[in-house]
């Protein structure tokens, strides 16, 4: 595995605690040079630098490194770098449809982003330099933010503790949970691992697809003349709905939503080992494939696991039906060959 986690560490910190992970990961060789990361930056466009002695502005789209304190954000560095990609394929037990992307953060010395929260999960893992990080709790989700040049800071913020990160130390840190990092040195790299859940909304639209929600009943029929009225005769419709709804399509419509929104698409050409390509998600919900939001029939558990692999699928001996939707895969380009 890229990361040792902790045996406990779903049962006690997923989602509800931040934890400090000391050497839990080789970084050895997974540090971009900063010219690396600047030229990332430059074509991605999913680039940002915060300039902490002016407020915390936030850049959009910068192309050369400025004077001054600061911190270059890169997005989807998974799209750029193989070794990367490669390293959080192989994170443990944690699904292809939750990861959001890896954003590569480079600051100088004293540099920081501010005290902030996330609304989803992350691992902080330090690449290369040492940066001091101050954590806070999940109460943190209440602290009031203001806007500072762009950037959304808290109010009142206080550490719980204070660690300090070198190459292969890992942070975690639970939705909510306030945080803020201080570079100690001009070589500070940091890597964020980013995983989201879809909404509730976006679920349940998915499942209108699935499942079409019948024409609700006027309450006003059932309201005495003159009274006020009431939505609760709608609410106890919507409640019956959805608690009546099959549960095979309401783990369809969960996978849909959190495919929904994934890495680029390249169309390439079927190779003798195809592979989903960088930031694509992808889920599988009994015998069927979700990628994207969409749903597909045609390859079975293993052949899905071999997609989502490091190793890659082998086409070479898959049925007419499996072939038929590799190639599909591969022209709507969520499929690299390796």
């Amino acid at each position: 595995m890229s990361l040792t986690l902790p045996a406990d560490f779903y049962a006690n910190y997923w989602q509800k605690a931040p934890v400090w992970l000391a050497a839990a990961t080789d970084v050895a060789s997974l540090a971009p040079t900063p010219a690396t990361l600047w030229d990332w930056a430059v074509d991605s466009h999913n680039a940002r630098l915060i300039h902490p002695d002016h407020d915390f502005a936030v850049e959009l789209e910068p192309t050369t490194p400025p004077a001054g304190r600061h911190t270059l954000l890169v997005g989807h560095i998974e799209t750029h770098c193989p070794k990367l990609d490669a390293w959080a394929r192989d994170l443990p037990a944690l699904g292809r449809w939750r990861f959001a992307d890896l954003m590569i953060s480079h600051a100088t010395q004293g540099a920081s982003v501010g005290a902030h929260r996330d609304q989803y999960d992350v691992l902080l893992i330090q690449l290369s330099g040492q940066r001091r990080w101050d954590v806070g709790t999940t109460t943190d989700a209440d602290l009031p933010e203001h806007n500072s040049g762009g950037s959304k800071l808290l109010n009142g913020f206080v550490a719980d503790f204070s660690v300090t990160a070198s190459p292969g130390d890992v942070l975690y840190i639970p939705p909510g949970c306030g945080h803020q990092g201080v570079a100690l040195d001009d070589d500070c790299m940091t890597l964020s691992v980013g995983f989201r859940m879809p909404s509730t909304f976006d679920v349940i639209e998915r499942l209108t697809e699935l499942a079409p929600a019948p024409l609700l009943g006027d309450p006003a029929r059932s309201q005495p003349p003159g009274t006020q009225l009431s939505d609760v005769a709608v609410r106890q419709q919507l409640l019956d709905w959805i608690q009546g709804a099959d549960g095979h399509d309401l783990d369809l419509a969960f996978a849909m939503a959190a495919t929904q929104l994934g890495g680029p698409d390249d169309p390439c050409d079927v190779s003798a080992r195809m592979r989903f390509g960088p930031g694509i998600r992808a889920a599988w919900v009994d015998d069927e494939v979700v990628i994207q939001g969409e749903v597909f029939i045609g390859l079975t558990a293993d052949d899905f696991k071999a997609l989502d692999g490091l190793d890659g699928l082998a086409t070479e001996g898959l049925s007419d039906e499996a072939l038929d939707l590799i190639e599909t895969f591969a022209e709507e380009g969520w499929l690299v060959s390796i």
